[in-house]
């Protein structure tokens, strides 16, 4: 099975959304989160959320507004307390090499929001993927630098109140969006956005939670400077979303991995532009963000991956800057996909 329904689609007030991201709460509810406002780090952009109930998607509700300052990157942790964490950062001056990390805690599934403990300060620290409770007990969450391009952990073995960042994540290109899943071996395995132009998915192992990392190279799996996520389903596969391609943000694939990545199989297209023609190319690689009509963005990115405890698969997404799209499938369409085979 597979469905799509949009979560929210940009009005006169924010006529851009972008940078979606889903949590399943206790009671089974799901939650998401995104940004939006008149574009990209544009002063009036806030982190919304919505959720979804037996009767649809709720109206979203701004939970983190600065007045004069864009927020971003939201993601979200169930912590072991029974609180709900928000990662998320402020612009404090016109780029994301100025954010500033923050977090809020509600103790009521999302419905209210107080500010959480102090985070590092570091100005350009940034957040994308989703965190990991360690079996350690150490809370991991991916951070990285937009100033120099590395990834790395961002990790607290006290609960949250206080944190320490691990060995940065150094690739030719520069590299974001460190998605992290925890191997049969106890090792962690974490995926990347390469930098530049674009090229290649990089990886990198950690055999000591997250605080160095070795083996650190490209895949043979695409990508064009995008975002990507990468899971692990309950029965032990790997599931991996991304762009298909080194160019453009399109198509939005997901695909599986039965040897701990080794290899990735069953490729089922997502969301998909067919246009090949040169604006559509100069639009679909535009960099910029202001000075671009958000209508104009030709992408399907940022993909945020979810399995739910009655085992469905759950995907957000940027649908051309204007709308965050939910995605919901099963394991049976991802083998119905193209038999497809990329080594890691």
């Amino acid at each position: 099975m597979f469905q799509r329904t949009p979560i929210f689609k940009a009005d006169t007030v924010r006529p851009a959304c972008h940078c979606s991201t889903l949590i399943e709460l206790p009671n089974g509810e799901l939650l998401a989160a995104w940004f939006a406002g008149e574009y990209e780090m544009a002063p009036n952009v806030a982190i919304l959320a919505a959720r979804l109930t037996s009767e649809g998607w709720s109206t979203p509700q701004v939970v983190a507004d600065t007045p004069g300052k864009a927020e971003g990157q939201p993601v979200f942790l169930n912590h072991p307390d029974g609180s709900l964490w928000l990662f998320y950062v402020t612009v404090e001056k016109s780029h994301w090499t100025s954010a500033r990390m923050k977090v809020k805690i509600s103790w009521d599934k999302g419905q209210t929001w107080e500010d959480g403990p102090p985070l590092p300060s570091e100005e350009g620290l940034m957040f994308r993927s989703q965190p990991l409770i360690l079996d350690t007990g150490d809370i991991l969450v991916p951070v990285y630098d937009e100033k120099t391009w590395q990834s790395m952990a961002m990790l607290s073995a006290n609960g949250g109140r206080t944190w320490e960042l691990g060995t940065p994540i150094i690739t030719p290109p520069g590299n974001i969006h460190l998605s992290v899943v925890t191997l049969a071996d106890g090792q962690l395995l974490g995926y990347l956005r390469t930098g530049g132009p674009g090229g290649w998915i990089w990886q990198a192992t950690s055999a000591d939670g997250g605080r160095l990392w070795s083996e650190i190279r490209p895949t043979s799996i695409p990508n064009p400077n995008a975002g990507i996520d990468l899971i692990r389903l309950h029965n032990g596969v790997l599931l991996l979303a991304f762009n298909n391609s080194s160019r453009v943000r399109t198509p939005l694939n997901v695909a599986l991995s039965e040897d701990e990545g080794a290899s990735w199989t069953y490729l089922q297209t997502v969301a998909e532009e067919t246009r090949l023609d040169p604006e559509y190319i100069r639009l679909a690689e535009y960099s910029g963000v202001q000075g671009l009509a958000s209508k104009q963005r030709v992408e399907y990115s940022y993909p945020t991956l979810l399995q739910t405890r009655d085992g469905l698969i759950h995907l957000s997404y940027t649908d051309r800057r204007t709308a965050i799209q939910h995605a919901i499938f099963d394991e049976t369409w991802l083998r119905e996909g193209t038999l497809w085979e990329k080594r890691a």
